[in-house]
């Protein structure tokens, strides 16, 4: 049976990200340098789109986007990285403290049976919270020379795809058949838009949360208010899951700050994250045509295969094959 152009390039195109998939799985600093560089890039781009839309000249349009992602990351490392870093020991201390102090007993002297439920919870998670800050620190410490090589060879890319975007987008279609490239060209920059989407959301999104959280705990826990606040924006970065991962340690130290503040502020925090997550849905439904149960499946696969990492990169994924199907398969099946 002879295959159409339409199944052609579909077969060559899902080659091309079985090798690469392949390859990622083989070299795990070749995902890390792929994912940071693809998030820097697209980052990159939306600071670019924001220039030219003001009528900034393309040239300087590119330094200026180049200077303002770069200089934000270099402020973050001086200005915001090391104070996370200073109060991690402390927060930890603390979240220990009010597991083994046992907090909530004052306030649900009534309830006997959910004091007992959290406190078998709270018995399960001490160990736990401790097993994972010492897995963290001893990775962390390892990781040192392979994340230094990560970020040498993202910045490289970031720039020099950045640079000769044009280059780049058209050189692409070369790695396949003359007679699918043009359907291959169309596919790409679908694709392109609607990974531009996402992070554009994501980031925006990230944002917000950061922001929120930093007034929020500017009240209630002012001295971890920028660990909880970076705590916040890293996490948003993995769409879904993120907040689940998140919410534990913010569950955990408002349990010491009395019944009404519990209650306060973890409704100010669902609603943050309701707010974050409808708009977040919302736009990606328009833009990607991909839902939520969708991203959550290519998470929970993805993070399974990559680890860590995999859980930031499963939702691009996730686009990569939804616009795969809609440019590929969509319209075979209708035949």
């Amino acid at each position: 049976m002879k295959l159409s152009i339409r199944q052609q390039a579909l077969l060559i195109i899902l080659i091309y990200a079985l090798i690469m998939f392949i390859a990622f799985a083989a070299f795990k600093t070749l995902l890390h340098v792929f994912v940071f560089s693809l998030v820097s890039v697209l980052v990159v781009n939306f600071l670019l789109r924001v220039l030219m839309r003001i009528k900034v000249p393309y040239p300087i349009a590119v330094t200026l986007s180049l200077l303002i992602y770069f200089g934000v990351l270099i402020y973050a490392f001086v200005n915001i990285i090391p104070p996370v870093f200073k109060q991690v020991n402390s927060f930890y201390e603390f979240m220990k403290n009010i597991l083994d102090s046992k907090y909530w007993e004052n306030y649900l002297v009534d309830n006997p049976e959910l004091s007992e439920i959290i406190g078998k919870i709270a018995e399960w998670a001490s160990p736990k919270i401790n097993e994972l800050i010492t897995t963290l620190a001893v990775n962390l410490a390892k990781s040192v020379p392979n994340f230094l090589v990560v970020i040498f060879y993202s910045i490289l890319f970031t720039v020099y795809i950045t640079i000769y975007t044009n280059w780049t987008t058209k050189s692409l279609p070369g790695l396949f058949p003359k007679k699918v490239r043009g359907l291959v060209e169309d596919f790409l920059k679908k694709l392109g838009i609607a990974l531009s989407s996402y992070v554009d959301v994501l980031l925006l999104g990230a944002f917000i949360v950061s922001i929120a959280f930093y007034i929020l705990f500017s009240f209630y826990l002012p001295e971890y208010k920028i660990l909880l606040a970076f705590w916040g924006f890293v996490t948003n970065f993995i769409p879904i899951v993120g907040v689940v991962i998140e919410w534990i340690p913010i569950l955990i130290v408002s349990l010491g700050l009395g019944l009404k503040n519990f209650i306060i502020v973890n409704i100010v925090v669902m609603l943050i994250h309701l707010g974050a997550f409808l708009f977040f849905i919302f736009i990606m439904k328009k833009r990607a045509d991909i839902n939520p149960v969708l991203m959550l499946i290519f998470i929970f696969l993805v993070g399974i295969l990559y680890g860590l990492v995999g859980t930031f990169f499963a939702v691009p994924v996730a686009i990569f094959f939804v616009t795969l199907w809609n440019e590929f398969v969509k319209n075979e099946l209708e035949i």
